[in-house]
């Protein structure tokens, strides 16, 4: 009899352990997704409706004690000149501008090395897809942040007029360093000096 009900007990321990893992791994798997639709000012007098969809493991808890999170997935899509573009990424988008026919982006990363965080790039294809450049190959002109989030320290204001000692520790800023090939120089720069360099090279016509 004893025996008996010690395998009862064993197989009762089994049964509650399977049940929470198999608990515990499906809401590891859910996720929350969010949609929204933004304007956005690609160019003087051009607006495209952006698309934008965020999804992401579901967090539990709070944020000492809780778990979960993390596996980000965004994408954006719009439609121009009827063509449909359509970019999946795990990053932030910051900078989405329209040159000569062809839509440039710079996403800020914070996904691949969230102790390294950087800046990619992208330039659109013909058929609506992106391809990844070098931050040197994208239009100096174009590299002024035009997208913002909830939780950017950024905010439009800090670029009215590229005043550099309203924007020296903007996205934008460090975005004109890393165009120029001089991210190691950000940290111990003055930056004034460069930021009106930059400011009276790729933008003359804005006047102090």
């Amino acid at each position: 009899m004893k025996i008996r009900i010690f395998k009862y007990m064993i197989y009762i321990i089994l049964g509650v352990l399977i049940l929470t893992v198999a608990g515990i791994y499906l809401l590891s798997i859910q996720r929350e997704t969010k949609r929204s639709v933004e304007n956005i000012e690609v160019a003087e007098d051009i607006v495209i409706q952006m698309i934008r969809i965020h999804s992401q493991k579901k967090y539990y808890g709070g944020h000492a004690m809780g778990w979960g999170g993390g596996d980000v997935k965004n994408a954006i899509e719009f439609d121009y000149n009827k063509i449909n573009y359509i970019h999946k990424t795990s990053f932030i988008p910051v900078i989405i501008k329209l040159f000569k026919e062809h839509f440039y982006l710079v996403y800020y990363d914070r996904e691949t090395d969230i102790h390294n965080t950087t800046y990619r790039f992208y330039k659109s294809t013909e058929k609506g897809g992106f391809k990844e450049i070098d931050s040197s190959e994208f239009p100096k002109h174009l590299a002024v942040q035009n997208r913002f989030w909830s939780k950017s320290s950024d905010t439009p204001e800090d670029l009215i007029g590229l005043i550099p000692e309203k924007m020296i520790n903007t996205t934008t800023a460090y975005l004109w360093y890393l165009i120029e090939g001089k991210p190691e120089k950000y940290n111990w720069d003055t930056r004034i000096e460069f930021i009106k360099e930059y400011k009276e090279k790729y933008f003359p016509k804005l006047k102090e």
